[in-house]
């Protein structure tokens, strides 16, 4: 067993065939190929010159057309315009990137983010009616809206023409909007089906582009910073089109102008012209969502278009502070729903649905995720209300949550989202049955072998080849994220030089690792701090790990931070 009590799973040797016609090295080809790269053409594409990107065109896509009809209508009669988004990353810079494209083409324009508690996810029907009674004329929904059919009907019947843009899947009854712009809509022959909601947010801006509108003192790449944002941050799989979008979303993102991304960067402590699409998911991500979290997601939307460098840093200050508030909650939260769990059994189970009083709404989803990862099968944490209740799920691969809640969709008030994350609203009195038919659903579809904690491994090397060139030849695949995931490596029958925690409260460990009579590696193993002193009385280890890059006082060093380890067989 695993120090994190992990079973590893080594991936297969890529074909010889297969490496022959990429002209790659082994393992580039081996990567490559379990990312689902399986002949030469794809293989180039995934590596080609972000200089020249290929993009779908934004008019394939169903409802475009008559979207783009509409809102230039509006734009030509100044009409007031408002833009409804969902309160996390993807919501809110989805909003902020139409508010500024269409506000630069003329239009008259609004934000509207609900606040999470207050109203919740969606549409809400006191927003719909204080929008109308506001004058607003056209209603653009983004990252939202699919499933809200009674809230655009009651829009329409109060003079509003609804435009739904969402990514989410499409329940059976679809909103019976003006327009409808989701890849993932029956009827849909837009070619790549899984861009997130400032992704079709950028897809409408194109599509308006090519009708003749013009982004007065604006150029389209300087929206792709927050394309790029809201996609790594949502978990948008990159590949196809989200992959290019990324790439050049990071270009424009290492030399944004916006002031508050550069608050932003600067108070996490990452630097500009640096700044990877794992430091969107870990660093910049959590940041803008920490409003969302704990407050109101506003706050986000501001900075992004916050106009001078002394607004920027003061917002960016109050979302730092925002999340490490929210940092604490997480743990809180975990801590809860762990002894929960554990005093019920549900651990145990092959699919783990909580509700508690003390379950905040604005980071079950976060616990959900990391118990799921954790105990390796589905996980439903739920914020029991007087009446009803709100939870967020987060799956294991093997369980599609939309297809779960799908098949019960008559227990929910609303529900959304996919395969891996959905939330919902539930009565608490339908809280058994709920649990009682995912617990039915899983063990049909979850083995006991599929809900086991794993690790999958790419490749096991020797320790003598982890250098600089390796650290290179990696970074072809860059960016890292959904679908494409960081390389992890292994080495086998390691020896552990030295081992000693570190961190204010010794969390962490930091050990010195050689293999045979080969160079001595720095490695660093995040949370695992408390095993220092078992390893220097066992130090022959293997060792499963990321390669990258540590900077400190102007110092690049080669690092290995370590994903898990185990006893090696000597």
């Amino acid at each position: 067993m695993s120090a994190l009590r992990k079973r590893w799973e080594l991936r297969s040797p890529a074909p010889e065939d297969f490496i022959r016609a990429t002209g790659l090295s082994p393992l580039l080809a081996r990567l490559l190929y379990h990312r689902d790269q399986r002949d030469p053409a794809a293989v180039a594409a995934f590596l080609a010159d972000v200089s020249r990107p290929m993009l779908h065109d934004p008019l394939l896509m169903r409802g475009m057309a008559d979207a783009c009809d509409r809102i230039i209508t509006a734009i030509e009669r100044a009409e007031p315009i408002a833009v409804y988004g969902d309160f996390d990353v993807d919501g809110v810079t989805a909003v902020t990137l139409l508010v500024q494209a269409l506000g630069a083409m003329g239009a008259t324009i609004r934000p509207y983010i609900p606040h999470r508690t207050r109203e919740g996810y969606g549409l809400n029907q006191a927003a719909v009616t204080q929008l109308a009674a506001e004058g607003v004329r056209l209603l653009i929904t983004v990252d939202c809206g699919i499933s809200n059919v009674s809230e655009v009907a009651a829009a329409q019947q109060l003079g509003l023409d609804v435009i739904v843009t969402d990514h989410h899947h499409p329940p059976e009854t679809l909103p019976p909007a003006l327009a409808i712009v989701n890849p993932k809509q029956a009827g849909c022959a837009y070619p790549f089906k899984d861009l997130v909601g400032v992704g079709i947010a950028y897809k409408l801006v194109q599509a308006l582009v090519r009708r003749g509108m013009q982004l007065a003192g604006l150029r389209g790449r300087d929206l792709l910073d927050v394309v790029a944002l809201g996609t790594v941050a949502d978990m948008g799989p990159l590949r196809d089109e989200n992959r290019v979008l990324v790439r050049m979303g990071l270009n424009a993102l290492n030399t944004t102008q916006r002031p508050g991304l550069q608050a932003l960067i600067q108070i996490a402590g990452l630097k500009l012209g640096n700044i990877s699409a794992t430091d969107i998911g870990y660093m910049l991500g959590p940041r803008l969502n920490a409003a969302g979290r704990l407050d109101d997601a506003v706050r986000a939307y501001h900075l992004l278009l916050a106009p001078t460098k002394a607004e920027a840093e003061t917002i960016a200050y109050e979302l730092n502070t925002a999340n490490r508030e929210r940092q604490a909650l997480t743990k809180q939260v975990q801590a809860r729903a762990r002894e929960l769990a554990e005093a019920s059994g549900r651990d145990q189970q092959r699919i783990v649905v909580l509700a508690d009083e003390g379950f905040p709404a604005g980071v079950v989803g976060l616990v959900a995720g990391k118990l799921a990862e954790a105990w390796g099968r589905p996980v439903l944490l739920i914020e029991r209300g007087p009446s009803q209740s709100r939870g967020s799920a987060r799956s294991v691969p093997g369980f599609s949550l939309i297809e779960a809640l799908t098949s019960c969709h008559q227990l929910f008030v609303r529900f959304g989202g996919h395969a891996a994350a959905a939330g919902f609203t539930i009565e608490n009195s339908k809280l058994p049955e709920l649990e009682a038919h995912l617990l039915a659903l899983a063990a049909t579809q979850l083995s006991a072998e599929g809900i086991e904690p794993s690790l999958t491994i790419d490749a096991d090397i020797p320790l003598q080849c982890v250098n600089w060139e390796l650290l290179n030849e990696l970074a072809q695949l860059e960016p890292f994220g959904q679908t494409n995931p960081t390389p992890t490596l292994m080495s086998s029958n390691v020896t552990v030089v030295d081992a000693r925690p570190r961190g204010a409260e010794g969390q962490h460990l930091r050990m010195l690792l050689r293999q045979n009579s080969g160079p001595v590696l720095e490695a660093i193993a995040f949370r695992m701090g408390h095993l220092a002193e078992p390893l220097r009385r066992h130090p022959h280890i293997d060792v499963a790990y990321y390669l990258e890059a540590n900077e400190w006082n102007n110092e690049r060093r080669l690092q290995l931070n370590v994903r898990d380890f185990r006893r090696a067989k000597r």
